[in-house]
C-alpha cells in the first residue's frame, strides 16, 4: 500500500514538473499560435498584414466582446455596477500581464 502511494506521489510529482517547464517554454510558441490566429481570422484579403480595414474590423470584435462580458445580464446595456465590475476585472488582468483580446 505504502510503495502506490509512493509511487503516486512520484508520477504526480513528474507530471507536475513536467508541465512547469514546458509552461516556461512555450510563450514564445503560444503568442506565435495566437498572432497566426488572429491573422488568419482578420487578413480578409490574405496578404500577410492587417490594413486599416482589417485593423477596424479586429477592433470592433474585441469591443464586441467585451462588452459581451461586461453585460452580465445581456440587455444589451452596462449598468454603473456591470462597467465597474469590468473595469476591475480589466485593470487585474492587466496587472498579471495579460492581453486582451
Amino acid at each position: 500500500m505504502l510503495k502506490k502511494k509512493l509511487k503516486l506521489v512520484l508520477v504526480t510529482s513528474a507530471l507536475l514538473v513536467g508541465s512547469v517547464s514546458f509552461a516556461a517554454a512555450a510563450p514564445g510558441q503560444v503568442k506565435a499560435d495566437h498572432r497566426a490566429k488572429l491573422m488568419e481570422k482578420f487578413d480578409a484579403n490574405k496578404d500577410g498584414k492587417l490594413d486599416r480595414a482589417e485593423k477596424l474590423a479586429m477592433k470592433e470584435t474585441r469591443a464586441a466582446r467585451a462588452f459581451a462580458r461586461m453585460d452580465k445580464d445581456g440587455d444589451g446595456k452596462l449598468s454603473l455596477v456591470e462597467f465597474k465590475a469590468g473595469r476591475m476585472h480589466a485593470g487585474a488582468h492587466h496587472r498579471r500581464g495579460g492581453k486582451r483580446l
